[in-house]
C-alpha cells in the first residue's frame, strides 16, 4: 500500500472526526441568512446592517482558527482580479464604493474558508441541515392546514415586533425556521392547499435548497444507510412548496439520476418516470402557471408605469425581471453597474421596481465580464464535482445553478456561491479509491 494512499485514508478519517457541532452551526446560520426571510439577514450593504454582516465573517475567522486554513494562490488572484474590476468600474462611473467592494471581499473569504475547511463535508452538512429543516417546515406546513385559513399567521402575528422582522412575500410573516404567508396567496390559481415556505422568504426559494439537498442526497451522500430516509422527506417537503421551478429541478436531478443507472435498472425505471413527469406536469397550479407564462404578454412598460410613485417595490414575474434587468446590461455590457446602482435606468426615471431574476441581475451588475467568470467557475466545479463523486455528466450541476439564476437572486449568498465556486478551492488531487463515504 502507498505512501500516498494510506495518508489520503489518514487525512479522510481526520476529517470526520474534526466534525463538531460548530460546523453545523456555521452552515445552519449561513443558510438561515440564504433564507433571506426576515430583516437581519436580508443584506443591504455593511453600513445599513454592520451586525448581521459580521456574524458570518466572525464565524469564519473561528474556522481558520480551529482548521488551521492557509490561503492559497487562488483566492489571491480572484481578489486581485476582483480588485482590477473595482477600479475599472470605479473609473467608469467616477465614484469609490470601499463598502461594494468589502462586501464581496468577504464574500468570498467566507466561501473560501468553508470550502477549505470542510471539503467534501460540506455538503453532508447541507443535506443533514435541509432534512431537519425540512421536517419542520412540513410540521407547520401540516398545522396550517388542520387549523385551516389564517389561522396560524394569526398566531405568528400575536408576536411582538414579527411583522417589521419578517421580509416574506405576499406580506408573510417568519419565525426564522418557518415563514407563513396570507392564505390568499397560499390558494394558487384555485389550489386548495397552502404553499410550503419552510425558513425562506417564499416557496419557490425553499424549493430551490431543497433541490440542491437532493442533489446531493442521490449523487454524493448516497452510500449512507439513512439517506432513503432523508431523501423522501425532501421529497415531501418539495411537494408541499408547489413551485414550478423546484419542481422542474426536480425532474433534472431525477434524469440524471436515471442516466447514471445501469440499463437494466434504466429499463425498469423508465415507465416510473414517465408517469412521474406525466402527474408533475398535470398538478392543476403546474399547467396553469406554464400556461400563463407561455402565453402572457410580458407587458414591461405597463410595469414601469404603475410603479411611479409606490412607497412598495412592485416585483415582477421572472421573466418581465429579466426584461427590465437586460435594460441595464444593454447600457452597461462590459462591465455591467457594478454596485452604482443610481445609474440603473429605473433609478434614472425614478421607478419603484425590484426585478428577482438572478440571470438578469448578474449580467446587469457585473456585465460580460461576471457573466463569463460566474459560467466558467460553475463550469469548472460541474466537472470537478462529476469527477469527485463519479457519476455521468460533468456538466449536469452546471445546469443546476443555471436553472437557481434564471428564477432568483441567491447567487451570492455565501452557501450557494459554496456550491459554485466549489471546484475553485478545493483540493485538485484526489484519489478516487479514497473518497470520503460521508459516515
Amino acid at each position: 500500500m502507498s505512501t500516498d494512499y494510506l495518508a489520503a485514508i489518514s487525512s479522510t478519517k481526520q476529517q470526520s472526526q474534526k466534525l463538531s457541532f460548530f460546523e453545523y452551526l456555521v452552515i445552519f446560520i449561513l443558510i438561515l441568512y440564504a433564507g433571506n426571510a426576515n430583516t437581519f439577514v436580508v443584506y443591504s450593504g455593511i453600513n445599513q446592517n454592520f451586525i448581521s454582516f459580521v456574524i458570518p465573517v466572525l464565524l469564519s475567522f473561528a474556522l481558520i482558527l480551529r482548521w488551521k486554513i492557509t490561503f492559497n494562490h487562488n483566492f489571491f488572484i480572484l481578489i486581485i482580479g476582483f480588485g482590477i474590476y473595482f477600479i475599472a468600474i470605479s473609473l467608469k462611473f467616477g465614484g469609490f464604493q470601499p463598502a461594494y467592494f468589502l462586501g464581496y471581499f468577504f464574500r468570498f473569504f467566507i466561501v473560501y474558508i468553508v470550502i477549505r475547511s470542510l471539503k467534501s463535508d460540506f455538503f453532508k452538512i447541507f443535506e443533514v441541515i435541509l432534512f431537519y429543516l425540512a421536517i419542520i417546515g412540513l410540521f407547520f406546513w401540516s398545522v396550517q392546514i388542520v387549523l385551516g385559513g389564517d389561522t396560524l399567521f394569526s398566531i405568528f402575528a400575536k408576536i411582538p415586533g414579527i411583522e417589521p422582522f419578517s421580509w416574506v412575500t405576499g406580506s408573510g410573516l417568519s419565525i426564522i425556521v418557518y415563514s407563513v404567508q396570507p392564505s390568499a396567496i397560499g390558494i394558487f390559481h384555485d389550489y386548495a392547499l397552502p404553499r410550503n415556505c419552510g425558513f425562506a422568504w417564499e416557496p419557490g426559494g425553499f424549493s430551490v435548497y431543497l433541490c440542491l439537498a437532493l442533489f446531493i442526497n442521490l449523487f454524493i451522500t448516497k452510500s449512507e444507510k439513512n439517506h432513503r430516509i432523508r431523501f423522501w422527506i425532501l421529497v415531501a417537503a418539495l411537494l408541499s412548496t408547489q413551485s414550478t421551478t423546484g419542481y422542474v429541478m426536480f425532474i433534472l436531478i431525477l434524469s440524471y439520476y436515471y442516466l447514471n443507472k445501469n440499463l437494466t435498472f434504466r429499463v425498469l425505471l423508465l415507465p416510473v418516470l414517465v408517469v412521474t413527469l406525466i402527474f408533475i406536469f398535470s398538478l392543476p397550479f403546474m399547467t396553469e402557471k406554464i400556461v400563463e407564462l407561455v402565453g402572457k404578454s410580458l407587458d414591461v412598460d405597463q410595469i414601469i408605469v404603475n410603479s411611479f410613485g409606490r412607497e412598495k417595490a412592485i416585483s415582477p414575474q421572472r421573466f418581465e425581471s429579466f426584461m427590465i434587468a437586460f435594460r441595464d446590461f444593454r447600457n452597461h455590457p462590459l462591465l455591467g453597474l457594478g454596485g452604482h446602482t443610481e445609474n440603473s435606468w429605473l433609478r434614472l426615471i425614478g421607478a419603484n421596481v425590484a426585478t428577482i431574476t438572478g440571470f438578469g441581475h448578474l449580467l446587469a451588475q457585473f456585465g460580460i465580464v461576471g457573466f463569463l467568470f460566474f459560467t466558467i467557475i460553475s463550469g469548472k466545479s460541474s466537472t470537478y464535482l462529476s469527477n469527485y463523486f463519479d457519476y455521468k455528466g460533468k456538466l449536469f450541476f452546471l445546469f443546476l445553478i443555471l436553472m437557481i439564476s434564471i428564477s432568483y437572486r441567491v447567487l451570492w449568498s455565501p452557501v450557494v456561491t459554496c456550491f459554485w465556486m466549489y471546484g475553485l478551492f478545493a483540493p485538485k488531487k484526489i484519489n478516487k479509491e479514497v473518497l470520503p463515504d460521508n459516515t
